[in-house]
């Protein structure tokens, strides 16, 4: 693994702990978080995008969704703040931005 990739990687775990920083501060006010979920997103795709984010964000969300609205709605487990379908607003955007880091920290390890 080249040296330039240790830098992406910890880059991506940086934005990793924003957000998780934000969902634990704001995550009673839905429409707070949400934006700012999308902002970091949006920032990091501003700044450090690469092919194919999109599509991995979106399915990120697709995908997490689907998860999320079958356990909540057969009782696996609930969320104390739901804003639409049993779920946080901000959540399927948490999803699809964990998603992107997930594939953008593997990638490195698969690739060589």
């Amino acid at each position: 693994m080249k040296k330039v990739v240790n830098y992406d990687i910890l880059r991506e775990l940086l934005i990793f702990a924003i957000a998780l920083l934000l969902a634990v501060m704001f995550w009673q006010n839905n429409i707070l978080l949400t934006f700012l979920m999308i902002l970091v997103y949006g920032a990091r795709q501003f700044k450090w995008s690469a092919k194919g984010d999109n599509i991995i964000y979106v399915s990120g969300i697709i995908l997490g969704c689907t998860a999320e609205f079958i356990g909540t709605h057969l009782g696996v487990w609930t969320y104390s703040a739901p804003l639409f379908m049993n779920i946080p607003l901000w959540l399927p955007f948490a999803w699809g931005l964990v998603s992107v880091i997930i594939i953008r920290v593997s990638l490195p390890f698969i690739e060589e």
